[in-house]
């Protein structure tokens, strides 16, 4: 029976190289923040007015098919909410509990479970977007106007917080042809090492802007959201940072194999172009 070295760092050194025990990193994260049913409807992701109400955004750029203006506001919102994400809270957990006290020490037994708030800080464009967006979301969810709130199905949402991470051991192959020989390009993929999924989430919070005549800064809105329960889902870590020895080659143009490898059916591949 060997000598275990609990204080080696040789052996951990050798974890490390092991892939999926390499410390994980905290800058490469994406938001993904599904419109509410009263965020898709007249109103909701279309920022032109008319005096008479909303105006469609197909209407003011001609186009003929709306179903192409609407996947093109959706894309546009998917961008804005990840790309602009400054900083991001991941979920955190609490189990509630009560006490009894028959004979001798006291006990504690668990009775509930309760989440903490998750709160988005995000970078504001000049367009005002987020703050637009959120805006007419919470003006949705309870009215200032007409004192009166809405439907819950209507005003909450599904949101995911996905952590990415460098290097996994998927690799994209994809030929081309260069002066008339055929070649081979290979790109190592990134890889989804965790998944949060909040349901039933609504924002309840918004923060103030400030404004001075100090030197230039960055202006952030910080958004707190409220949410029933959350999910944390892995994909098979195992197999995706295994070391360099150990690539899976997929081929780029086949769209079966990358779909295959994708955490749900409701979930982008878990596996993307390397930065």
């Amino acid at each position: 029976m060997s000598y275990y070295e609990p204080n080696s760092f040789n052996n951990f050194r050798e974890q490390i190289n092991t892939g999926n025990k390499t410390p994980a990193r905290s800058n490469l994260f994406q938001v993904v923040v599904n419109p509410p049913p009263v965020m898709t409807s007249i109103g909701g992701l279309f920022h032109a007015k008319q005096a008479s109400g909303v105006q469609f955004l197909d209407d003011i750029l001609g186009l003929e098919d709306n179903q192409a203006g609407v996947m093109s506001r959706y894309r546009e919102h998917a961008d804005m909410m990840n790309y602009y994400a400054d900083t991001v809270s991941i979920p955190g957990r609490r189990i509630t509990v009560g006490t009894v006290r028959d004979v001798g020490a006291m006990r504690r037994f668990a009775t509930d479970t309760t989440f903490s708030e998750m709160q988005v800080s995000f970078l504001l464009p000049k367009d005002m977007y987020h703050r637009e967006y959120f805006e007419r979301w919470m003006n949705f969810t309870a009215s200032d106007s007409e004192n009166r709130v809405g439907m819950y199905d209507q005003y909450t949402t599904t949101m995911r917080l996905i952590k990415w991470e460098l290097a996994s051991n998927y690799v994209g192959s994809q030929k081309r042809k260069i002066l008339g020989e055929e070649q081979t390009f290979l790109r190592r993929f990134n890889g989804v090492s965790a998944c949060w999924t909040m349901y039933g989430a609504f924002p309840f919070d918004m923060s103030a802007i400030t404004l001075n005549n100090g030197p230039t800064d960055l202006i952030k809105l910080d958004i707190s959201f409220y949410y029933e329960r959350y999910r944390m889902d892995t994909p098979n870590n195992a197999k995706m940072f295994k070391g360099a020895l150990k690539d899976v080659t997929i081929p780029v143009d086949n769209n079966d194999v990358l779909t295959s490898l994708s955490i749900d059916s409701s979930l982008e591949n878990f596996v993307g172009v390397g930065l």
